[in-house]
């Protein structure tokens, strides 16, 4: 039954109630995401984590979902989406997700219409303690890192080259994507996000399998979508992935999320060096700790060495392809076994060609680690 007001007070009081409501709303939903930004330090690197755009951007560092883009996510998040067949994976995805078509795309060139955000390219590198071409990003109150210390220290992995499992590839935020082709603009209406597996993280995770299986180390890439219809709880699902192959394929001993970064506030950051000539875009990669023991992580000194050798290894290419490693009192799934690792690949304003050529820079530099630590 549809009941019309006579009374044009009545409508102006309904309007302002609904008003009120609106606004108590989403007073509580900033505050919901502010305090735990404030209890973490209101650093930058918790403002990111917690969605807030800030100007000179870092990477995240918390506890729970590390960050959102700096830029709310498109209307359609999922634009260009399709499902890529080459790329082997033992997931089966949504098929809401998969049979989404790549209508979005054209012959004829986007027409952008957001707001323009300049971006800046620039290497992220020297902040943090070094040791010779080794930078460490020490975010932890209580544990310092003795780099040379921690070099020396085996990792508790132990690979075997008999056609096992021994890598597990998988993305706690699957959609995570790549600008087409470089810029030196963002648009607020640009996508961040697609399920096109050809421009997003699995793209970048794929490179690194490749890599592997040539040197004949077992990999399973597992491209299970985390971050859709919901990108909150996306790292209770993920573990949920990681659980079933570990189960599955109990030979793994190295599991890593493959991620990319977003940075910046009215100007977007892109960090990028050459290598060889090309260009490739920047990686950090995250090993986590337990400051005072509330995260149930005990272990974590294990994943440490890993993180430390493949900062090493990737740390020997010329310019500067590694951010500092970020060593921080989160746990990401990283309790998972004693090789696990979250490592980021570019930003949304880096390019898919320069993810894909990092992801190869750092498949040749894991088999390398890897190929010291075969039985």
């Amino acid at each position: 039954m549809l009941i019309r007001f006579r009374q044009k007070k009545w409508i102006t009081a309904l309007a302002g109630i609904g008003a009120a409501a609106a606004t108590a709303v989403g007073a509580v939903c900033f505050a919901l995401r502010l305090v735990p930004v404030l209890a973490a330090g209101g650093d930058t690197t918790a403002m990111i984590a917690a969605g807030f755009i800030l100007p000179g951007g870092a990477a995240h560092a918390l506890v729970g979902e590390p960050k959102q883009d700096g830029f709310p996510l498109p209307s359609s998040p999922l634009e260009n989406a399709s499902s890529d067949s080459s790329i082997e994976t033992p997931s089966i995805l949504d098929s809401s997700l998969s049979s989404a078509s790549s209508s979005a795309s054209s012959s004829a060139p986007k027409q952008w219409t957001g707001k323009a955000y300049p971006i800046q390219e620039l290497e992220m590198a020297n902040t943090g303690v070094t040791y010779g071409n080794i930078v460490v990003k020490n975010s932890s109150k209580v544990h310092k890192v003795d780099i040379p210390a921690v070099l020396a220290q085996r990792p508790d992995v132990h690979i075997k080259k008999d056609g096992t499992p021994q890598v597990l590839i998988y993305h706690t935020h699957t959609t995570e994507s790549y600008m087409e082709e470089e810029s030196d603009t963002y648009f607020s209406d640009m996508p961040t996000r697609t399920q096109d597996n050809n421009l997003n993280v699995v793209r970048v995770g794929e490179e690194i399998a490749k890599r592997l299986r040539e040197a004949g180390i077992g990999v399973v890439h597992d491209t299970t979508v985390h971050d859709y219809p919901s990108y909150s709880g996306s790292y209770d699902r993920s573990i949920e992935t990681m659980r079933k192959n570990l189960e599955q394929y109990p030979t793994i001993q190295v599991t890593l999320d493959i991620h990319r970064d977003a940075l910046g506030g009215d100007t977007r950051l892109k960090p990028t060096t050459t290598v060889n000539g090309k260009k490739a875009a920047q990686i950090m990669i995250i090993s986590g700790c337990d400051d005072d023991g509330s995260l149930g992580f005990p272990d974590w000194e294990y994943n440490l060495r890993l993180a430390m050798r493949l900062q090493q290894a990737g740390a020997e290419y010329d310019g500067q392809l590694m951010r500092p490693l970020n060593f921080t009192p989160s746990k990401y799934n990283e309790h998972m076994t004693h090789g696990s690792l979250l490592v980021e690949f570019g930003t949304e304003v880096s390019t898919i060609d320069e993810a894909v050529y990092s992801g190869q820079l750092f498949g040749d530099a894991l088999v390398k680690v890897l190929n010291e630590l075969v039985d």
